[in-house]
């Protein structure tokens, strides 16, 4: 895992945040442009906070100093590349997000994530809602490679297919707040079978994160600082596209995927 920028830290750290550090961290993000020049002094003036309060929000998500968290907050800053047409807009915003992204992911980790996949019986993928969308693609990729494998969208059809899970099979569940009951209920359910869990999401301290074996942590859309830009997907697809990469490193698998794509050529 690479050292993490302003935001990740907060999205890492905020079980933790106070009300007085998360007032902090409101001010910072709606501020980012104007802080370069900003003494600690200024700044707790302005957020009206003691500067004792700055300097322990600053440990707590893990910066030395003010003067460290200041020029992680600036260098991140989408600002720094404001431009008025929109494709480049959405251009340094997927740029952002994939960086960010890429910071929380460790080579050890997605090994460890690409050898469970290999070992277990069957994976089943979950989410709902625009989670569900990257579980289903992820099974798309996966069972086109020969593994055993499902994904399940509907809150009903999670819990049965959940409850069917045995030991030696492998659960991969999707949720950005970390706080989507379906899919929380059907990881307690693979919990009980002694199955294998592993949660992508945006949150590390949360009801569904403790259930997991394995947590992979994303970057949220949300801290970029343009109400229009929505895209949830893009951390969720890069990870895809990273396992991807590593599951077909593997002859057996990509002989698999190419047996697949020429059934699909010769009868199509």
């Amino acid at each position: 895992m690479n050292l993490l920028n302003f935001e990740n830290r907060i999205q890492k750290y905020n079980s933790s945040l106070t009300d007085n550090d998360k007032k902090i961290t409101r001010y910072l993000l709606a501020n980012k442009a104007s802080i370069r020049d900003k003494t600690i002094i200024d700044l707790s003036e302005e957020i009206q906070v003691s500067p004792a309060s700055i300097t322990r929000f600053c440990k707590k998500i893990d910066f030395n100093t003010f003067q460290q968290m200041k020029f992680s907050l600036i260098g991140n800053s989408t600002e720094n590349r404001k431009s008025d047409h929109t494709f480049e807009k959405v251009y340094n915003y997927y740029q952002t997000i994939i960086k960010s992204t890429q910071e929380f992911f460790s080579e050890e980790q997605t090994s460890r994530i690409v050898k469970l996949i290999l070992n277990k019986n069957k994976v089943l993928f979950c989410g709902i809602g625009n989670s569900g969308l990257i579980a289903h693609e992820f099974n798309s990729r996966i069972y086109r490679m020969g593994i055993a494998s499902e994904s399940v969208t509907d809150a009903h059809d999670l819990l049965m297919k959940s409850s069917l899970l045995q030991e030696n099979d492998l659960l991969i569940c999707f949720s950005n707040s970390g706080k989507t009951k379906p899919v929380i209920d059907s990881a307690k359910i693979a919990k009980n079978n002694n199955v294998t869990i592993i949660v992508v999401t945006n949150f590390e301290q949360t009801v569904l994160s403790e259930l997991a074996d394995e947590v992979i942590l994303i970057s949220s859309y949300k801290y970029i600082d343009d109400p229009k830009f929505i895209n949830s997907q893009i951390p969720g697809l890069f990870l895809l596209d990273l396992l991807t990469y590593k599951l077909l490193n593997n002859e057996d698998l990509m002989h698999a995927r190419q047996k697949t794509l020429d059934a699909i050529h010769k009868y199509s």
